[in-house]
């Protein structure tokens, strides 16, 4: 059953109202989402004339509808994201088609006395109880995969790890120093250690290389310095 205590805990679909508030989110939000094709909204009709039938191509790039049946639906119908955003927009749009499957298309059939567009108010708008469900799971796993875990780090304090290994990185750059010499100029070594990284397929940003070579240039050049001439 769906009532728990004198309380209706599904129902077929929810106003928009129901949904802002569930949500904690705005109208506007909601045309966000619609138009970016995470949310399909609809809306609830009665005894409306339909067209269903199949889209082919019957030359190169060139497609056209194949009509198989006209009926009178009742029940409710998805809207294109398009649709649904210019409904939230404006407060009301005309519509002459609905969302389906690929390859398919559902249209308004249009009587010879009829409209040729079936105006949708945006209080009409709706969000099926299985397409609620299957959006508030995608925000849920999506919050699963950007929250950060934290992890115990080498000493022992807990946080995020760091994503390049600089330690790994001032090793290379010692034994690059004694195998290869020391380049003449900063820019050469940061030119060195950049490819370096794209050799193991990591990019950090080079302004960061530079501050981390920049200690090691001036303390071999204050050693310099130093030395008797």
């Amino acid at each position: 059953m769906n009532v728990v205590g004198g309380r209706i805990v599904r129902k077929p679909c929810y106003g928009l109202a129901e949904v802002c508030e569930r949500w904690g989110v705005s109208e506007l939000d909601i045309a966000n989402f619609a138009i970016a094709g995470e949310l399909t909204l609809s809306i609830v009709v009665a005894q409306l004339p339909l067209e269903d039938g199949s889209v082919e191509e019957v030359d190169d790039g060139h497609f056209v509808d194949m009509p198989e049946r006209r009926f009178r639906f009742t029940g409710t119908l998805d809207l294109w994201a398009h649709d649904a955003w210019h409904v939230m927009m404006t407060g009301t749009h005309g519509v002459s088609a609905f969302r389906t499957e690929p390859g398919m298309y559902r249209s308004l059939w249009v009587p010879s006395d009829g409209e040729e567009q079936f105006l949708v108010p945006r209080e009409r708008l709706v969000v099926r109880h299985a397409e609620r469900e299957r959006f508030e799971a995608e925000q849920a796993a999506t919050i699963v995969s950007t929250a950060t875990v934290p992890v115990v780090a080498r000493n022992g304090q807990r946080g995020a790890p760091p994503k390049y290994d600089w330690d790994e990185f001032y090793c290379e750059l010692a034994v690059s120093m004694q195998i290869d010499g020391f380049p003449e100029s900063q820019a050469a070594i940061v030119r060195r250690m950049v490819e370096w990284f794209a050799a193991r397929n990591q990019y950090p940003d080079q302004s960061t290389i530079k501050k981390k070579v920049a200690l090691l240039w001036r303390r071999y050049h204050e050693a310099l310095a130093r030395m008797p001439a």
